[in-house]
C-alpha cells in the first residue's frame, strides 16, 4: 500500500537565500516544505526527485541574454540553472541524505521513477516535485515543438509516495 500525501503552489513565492531572478527553486522549497514540515521520516530513507519538462528558462534566459549582450557573466546564475541545486538546500534543512534527483519530463513519467525508487528495500518514500514556469517566447516555441502547451503561470507540484510501514 502507499500513502500519498500532496501540496500544490503557484505564482510568486517569498525568495530562498542564495537563490535570485527565477521561481523556480523557491517554488521547489516552498512546495517540499509543504509536504515534508510536520513529517516524521528518516532522511536516508526518502528519495526526492525534481521533475520539469524545460527546468529553469528564467535563469538560463537570463544567462544567455548576458552572454548575447557581452556582459559579465554572473556565476551563481549556472549553479541556479541545473533543476537540482535546490536540492542541496532543501537536504540540509530536513536532514536528506537519500537520493536526490532532477529528470526531465519529455519522455519519461515521474511515476515510473517513482516506482522503481520504491522497489529499493532501502527507501520508505519518495518525494515528486514537478515544477514549471510560465512560458516566454522562446520557451513557447520549446513547448510546440514538444507536442506541449505551455503553461501561462509558475507552478509546482509535491506529491509523496510513502510506502505502508506494515
Amino acid at each position: 500500500m502507499i500513502t500519498v500525501a500532496g501540496a500544490e503552489l503557484t505564482g510568486a513565492l517569498e525568495p530562498v537565500p542564495g537563490f535570485i531572478e527565477s521561481n523556480f527553486n523557491p517554488l521547489v522549497y516552498r512546495a517540499a516544505v509543504e509536504v515534508l514540515t510536520g513529517r516524521e521520516f528518516d532522511g536516508s530513507r526518502l528519495a526526492v526527485v525534481v521533475c520539469s519538462l524545460i527546468g529553469d528558462a528564467t535563469t538560463t534566459g537570463l544567462a544567455s541574454r548576458l552572454l548575447v549582450d557581452g556582459q559579465v557573466h554572473n556565476a551563481i546564475l549556472f549553479m541556479q540553472a541545473t533543476a537540482n541545486a535546490v536540492l542541496g538546500y532543501l537536504s540540509r534543512e530536513f536532514d536528506l541524505t537519500g537520493p536526490l534527483l532532477s529528470m526531465s519530463t519529455v519522455d519519461d513519467d515521474p511515476r515510473d521513477t517513482a516506482e522503481l525508487l520504491l522497489a529499493d528495500p532501502e527507501l520508505d518514500a519518495v518525494l515528486l516535485l514537478t515544477v514549471e514556469l510560465a512560458a516566454d517566447e522562446r520557451t513557447a516555441a520549446a513547448y510546440r515543438l514538444l507536442g506541449r502547451t505551455p503553461p501561462t503561470t509558475d507552478g509546482a507540484t509535491a506529491l509523496l509516495l510513502e510506502r505502508d510501514p506494515q
